[in-house]
């Protein structure tokens, strides 16, 4: 009889791990700090596409899913297949870990199309700054475990964070760079925090964009006066402007992108 036992992996052993430690640690804090890196870009990859289009394929064992949810914006096919074949590399690199080695390769070429994946993701739905910012501890950690993990298996992350930063600074500009082109714009974290993009806004007419500036301004002072009388839902603050057009308008550009994630875990389950 063959008691011979092979561990079956979601893709690879990489992935599987980063996986399996990302939802340990949200659900009780824990995790297996050799596989920090791993759990840490499966982070990167839940902000970019929501947690639903990554942990769901993984939950009902569909790779396919997780493959084609990762093509979401734009992604090549080649550039997917690249990112899945680093990370087992990376996990082997693990495996048979010498101190005298390093993986600064591997980390590079994931962490470049990770920021690649961040900036297609971007030109169809803006980040916020605090998303932004989770980046910044993924690529460009300050203290830590996974700082410390980082200078002990790779020798240069300077060109890393350099990419990271200056594509942070071209999005965080364009963003701003909207405020110049039309002066009536609030700033680009206001309409953010009400779960507005403000490319959507930009979009509108001066009217429109004077009602949903009216609005938000009615409820940051309203905030200021009583903060209990806001209503919330799903954590964000209800608003209208007064006007039906825009306030569908908005909530079309909201729903659009949860829409098309559906769809694509749809097809990619049935399809």
């Amino acid at each position: 009889m063959d008691n011979n036992f092979e561990e079956q992996f979601f893709i690879n052993p990489g992935i599987e791990y980063g996986i399996r430690n990302y939802i340990s640690f949200k659900e009780n804090g824990s995790f297996n700090r050799i596989n920090m890196f791993e759990m840490y870009v499966i982070k990167a990859l839940t902000i970019i596409y929501g947690e639903k289009s990554i942990l769901l394929p993984y939950k009902i064992d569909n790779e396919k899913a997780f493959e084609c949810n990762l093509l979401m914006y734009d992604l090549s096919e080649e550039e997917m297949h690249k990112f899945n074949k680093y990370m087992g590399e990376y996990y082997n690199f693990l495996k048979n870990y010498k101190s005298e080695t390093k993986a600064t390769g591997l980390i590079n070429e994931i962490e470049k199309i990770l920021i690649d994946m961040i900036m297609k993701r971007n030109k169809k739905k803006p980040f916020t700054s605090e998303e932004l910012d989770e980046f910044d501890t993924i690529f460009n950690p300050s203290n830590g475990d996974l700082k410390r993990l980082k200078e002990l298996v790779s020798t240069d992350q300077g060109l890393i964070i350099k990419a990271w930063l200056n594509n942070k600074e071209e999005i965080t500009s364009t963003q701003y760079g909207l405020m110049a082109i039309n002066p009536n714009l609030l700033d680009p974290k206001i309409y953010s925090k009400y779960g507005y993009d403000i490319r959507t806004i930009a979009s509108l007419s001066e009217n429109d964009i004077k009602n949903v500036n009216d609005a938000i301004i009615r409820e940051e002072n309203r905030t200021f006066i009583d903060n209990k009388h806001l209503t919330k839902k799903r954590n964000k603050v209800l608003l209208t402007t007064g006007s039906v057009f825009v306030d569908s308008l908005l909530i079309i550009s909201m729903v659009a992108t949860e829409i098309m994630i559906g769809f694509i875990i749809f097809a990619s389950l049935w399809g």
